[in-house]
């Protein structure tokens, strides 16, 4: 059987498959370039050359793992972020919140992975839903008394909650509660009294 190198996309996607169900499965503590060598059926050797840390592997399958986010103009913030949310919610699985939970618990004890999660997996959502507050300032959807960056944290604070704490998998319903129910009313009660 003829080895296919890490720099072929297919097999590229096929280790960082593996590394996905296993972070999902047990944690980044226990996780090892070991165990992805074996399920993968690569050289450990050949995934150090590649990624030098499991740190670098975890985040690089991450980054493939993350849905691609364009951020629509629909004319208003609420409408903005309910898109944004639906998008990022799209490319969701049943390993979501074990990957989450596994990011969250080795952010807290490795310091490289902490620095990889915000350069690199934060970046397009962030850079959406700044996008998305740019224009509602431009169209004065906000007030001075707004605290934006809160306001574009808060919905995906609450879904994560729902995922993380009460383990449910968060769809449209979830999202238009979100949007309907939160962001809507308190950018309606934000615009000074006549």
């Amino acid at each position: 059987m003829r080895k296919v190198p890490l720099s072929n996309p297919e097999r590229r996607r096929e280790v960082f498959d593996v590394v996905l169900e296993l972070l999902a499965e047990v944690g980044y503590e226990r996780f090892s370039m070991e165990l992805v060598a074996r399920r993968a059926r690569a050289s450990k050797a050949t995934l150090y050359q590649r990624w030098p840390s499991k740190a670098e592997l975890v985040v690089g399958a991450l980054e493939e793992h993350q849905p691609v986010v364009s951020g629509p103009d629909t004319g208003s913030l609420p409408g903005d972020l309910r898109e944004l949310l639906l998008t990022w919610l799209a490319g969701w699985d049943t390993r979501d919140r074990g990957l989450m939970l596994a990011l969250l618990e080795g952010s807290r004890r490795d310091e490289e992975l902490a620095r990889l999660r915000e350069e690199r997996l934060g970046s397009p959502i962030r850079q959406a839903a700044e996008a998305a507050l740019a224009r509602a300032r431009r169209r004065g959807e906000l007030t001075g008394r707004i605290d934006a960056e809160l306001l574009l944290e808060l919905p995906f604070a609450l879904l994560l909650a729902r995922v993380l704490v009460r383990d449910e998998r968060p769809g449209r319903e979830l999202v238009d509660r979100i949007v309907d129910g939160i962001l809507a009313p308190l950018l309606d009660t934000a615009s000074p009294p006549e």
